[in-house]
């Protein structure tokens, strides 16, 4: 039987680190250690982890780093781990009974570098809820993603400062590794509320795609959508119709025919799954106008100017 290290890096989420560690020491197949990876918290993290590790039958410690964001915690926390497998999740996630014992059912061969689990989410989300899925695989989350220790040593261990999941994921296909997809791995993300203003910095990380597309050329274009449709057309929309000004009222009739071709999509995809109201889909439709050429901005200025991948 291999043995699996739980690493869970944490930023000020003393509040539901509890909950993940129960959840993690669960199951037929128990980890040989969690590990919590301190990123810099604010809070009283250390009494959270206290009161629920003398509950659980596994060794549970906590590790301290310098606030760098999760690559960096994750990182410090695998090279810490004694496992034969290195678990990685989330602080407010929270893995199902059997999640360590279905992942390792793929590990058939050591031609299998790493595993990945499928993460849902819970409750009925609304317009700013921020939701994290993978229903199908091929999206690396390390929310639940399983790995060789000896391969993430392998490949050199985290090395993106964002995207970091996705970066050793493909760092570890590379070397001729597979990664299958483990439905019955499961853990449940549960969806948090945000701001309007969320989401573009969130558009913001776009920049960061193109490091991988750098660093990962063959892998990234099977993995990830280099150009997007839906952001030229509706990028080209507007533009058009601005130039209406300018070029006329032919200039606009093309502009909303872009538009028109491009913003459902993307307003489908927003609203995936949510409950709304009339107000918030107009909502909807004003912000997609706006984060779409945001997006663009970000993701072009990667292109020209990849940002530093080190962690």
């Amino acid at each position: 039987m291999l043995s699996v290290s739980v690493v869970i890096p944490v930023y000020n989420q003393a509040d539901l680190i509890g909950r993940t560690i129960s959840a993690c020491c669960q199951g037929r197949v128990l980890p040989c250690e969690v590990i919590i990876v301190n990123d810099g918290s604010t809070d009283d993290l250390r009494s959270a982890v206290a009161a629920v590790k003398d509950l659980q039958a596994v060794d549970i410690r906590v590790i301290d780093t310098a606030h760098g964001g999760p690559g960096r915690a994750r990182d410090a926390g695998w090279r810490a781990a004694s496992g034969d497998i290195i678990a990685f999740t989330d602080a407010d996630a929270i893995p199902e009974p059997e999640w360590i014992a279905a992942a390792l059912t793929g590990f058939t061969t050591d031609a299998i570098g790493a595993v990945e689990g499928k993460v849902v989410t819970s409750g009925v989300p609304r317009i700013f809820t921020h939701q994290v899925k993978n229903i199908s695989g091929g999206r690396f989350m390390t929310a639940n993603m399983f790995y060789r220790r000896a391969v993430i040593a392998e490949v050199g261990g985290f090395k993106s400062r964002y995207r970091e999941d996705s970066d050793l994921a493909f760092s570890v296909l590379e070397r001729g590794y597979a990664i299958p997809f483990v439905a019955d791995c499961v853990v449940v993300h549960p969806p948090r509320q945000e701001r309007w203003n969320f989401y573009f910095h969130k558009a913001s990380r776009k920049r960061f795609e193109a490091v991988l597309f750098r660093n990962h050329p063959e892998i990234a274009r099977r993995y990830l959508t280099r150009w997007q449709p839906t952001e030229l057309l509706v990028v080209g929309g507007e533009v058009l119709c601005l130039l209406g000004i300018v070029l006329g009222v032919r200039s606009v009739v093309a502009g909303f025919a872009f538009l028109a071709l491009g913003l459902p999509k993307r307003i489908a995809a927003w609203l995936d799954g949510r409950t709304y109201s009339g107000r918030d889909y107009l909502i909807v439709w004003v912000l997609t106008l706006m984060l779409v050429p945001v997006e663009a901005f970000y993701h072009w200025w990667g292109v020209v100017l990849p940002p530093k991948s080190r962690v």
